[in-house]
């Protein structure tokens, strides 16, 4: 489920996608910086009704997803994140923009802005990008970056990483990258093998999976997985979904109940109205329950252009490291992507002390602006407790911060 608190413009450390999206999605669970804004239970002042809902796309993702029968490890219960970017003018859900930013900051840049990929795909194993592009450039763009070729597989060659271990495969329009700060089981060549038939699919091994995502289908995002979006705690699998027509948003919630074990509609609305959290500015909502399938969809008015800040839309940046464990100093450096502002970057050092808390240090003082090939060396030789090194953006002045890099001192993980 969507986390019932949750911060108003933020994503907290590893909290998007590691516990919503298998990974929301991206790096769901961890602390907090303190500044929370906890949305109200939905009210009987909420209206319900039918709702001309937008129809889904055909969801021609599910080809990259791997059966989880084919791991040699339990994978039983893996949850997925699709999402087509798209250029974010403020008007837009809050939650929809939380999801989109938290997303992007994931990423390593591989020559390809995030507004040009098709789609993006992520899950336990990794992130797949579709789009148009030259596979020389993104390969220049990854040996420039500090990935190093690593041979082929397929049709793929092979780039990887070892300060924050990585790996990149770039074929013809896809690239499929994994990290170990941001994926559970990294493993590029699973998504492949699906990819190229040479594995069965998620869909085609299970029932229940092929259900869901033919009723979810693709739209502009979409988060799903067991039992999310569920307040009965009864689904066996759920998608959250956002489609848009010209004038509103429509947030959407598919799930699929275990054989005899669907609520009834009006039990599925009264633990909805008591436990789901949906955008804050979600007006009118149909509850609908249909032999083993239910769903919930909410109609979101579109709102003005609004203020785009960082937050809302960060830089996509590929981020390295190094550790002198003699002179005890780390260095961390812009090596790909989008300039950033200095005033929003940020030193967290880690020690375990305060689990969920940061602690802001600035970075790159003497300069307004970073871009690749820019680094900066933070001497820790007076903090024998820091074990970790994170960077965070955020506003100077509060307490809301994504998390953009994590590094572990003293060697690989």
């Amino acid at each position: 489920m969507v986390p019932r608190q949750r911060p108003s413009e933020t994503s907290t450390r590893r909290r998007f996608l590691r516990t919503a999206a298998g990974t929301l999605a991206t790096g769901v669970a961890a602390g907090t910086s303190g500044c929370l804004s906890a949305l109200p239970p939905l009210g009987q002042e909420q209206s319900y009704g039918r709702l001309e809902v937008p129809p889904p796309d055909d969801p021609s993702y599910r080809r990259w997803l791997p059966a989880p029968s084919t791991f040699e490890h339990d994978r039983s219960h893996y949850t997925f994140l699709y999402t087509r970017p798209s250029k974010i003018d403020g008007g837009e859900p809050e939650e929809f923009i939380f999801r989109q930013a938290a997303t992007k900051t994931r990423v390593d840049y591989f020559g390809i802005g995030y507004r040009d990929f098709d789609f993006l795909l992520d899950v336990d194993f990794g992130t797949v990008i579709e789009a148009d592009f030259e596979p020389s450039a993104v390969t220049a763009t990854l040996t420039d970056s500090g990935y190093d070729p690593e041979g082929s597989y397929g049709e793929y060659e092979l780039f990887a990483r070892s300060d924050v271990p990585r790996r990149a495969a770039v074929g013809d329009g896809a690239i499929v990258w994994s990290s170990s700060r941001v994926h559970d089981a990294p493993d590029v060549r699973a998504l492949i093998d699906a990819e190229s038939g040479g594995r069965r699919r998620y869909h085609e091994g299970s029932d229940s999976f092929s259900r869901l995502t033919e009723a979810i289908g693709a739209s502009r995002m979409i988060i799903g997985g067991p039992e999310f979006g569920d307040p009965t705690d009864r689904a066996e699998l759920g998608a959250d979904g956002f489609r848009f027509d010209d004038d509103a948003v429509y947030q959407v919630i598919e799930l699929l109940f275990p054989e005899g074990a669907a609520p009834t509609t009006e039990r599925l609305e009264r633990e909805f109205r008591d436990a789901y959290w949906m955008s804050e500015e979600a007006e009118v909502f149909d509850v609908q329950v249909d032999g083993r399938s239910g769903s919930i969809e909410t109609r979101i008015p579109r709102k003005r252009s609004g203020e785009v800040t960082v937050m809302n839309d960060p830089p996509q940046v590929t981020w390295g490291a190094d550790f002198d464990a003699d002179a005890r100093a780390v260095t961390l450096r812009h090596e790909a992507g989008e300039a950033v502002d200095t005033e929003w970057l940020w030193f967290d050092p880690e020690t375990g002390a305060r689990p969920g808390m940061i602690e802001k240090e600035p970075l790159w003082t003497d300069e307004r602006r970073v871009g690749p090939g820019d680094a900066d060396t933070v001497d820790l030789s007076d903090r024998p407790d820091v074990t970790g090194a994170s960077m965070v953006l955020a506003r100077g002045e509060c307490c809301a911060f994504r998390t953009l890099f994590d590094y572990e001192l003293g060697g690989e993980r």
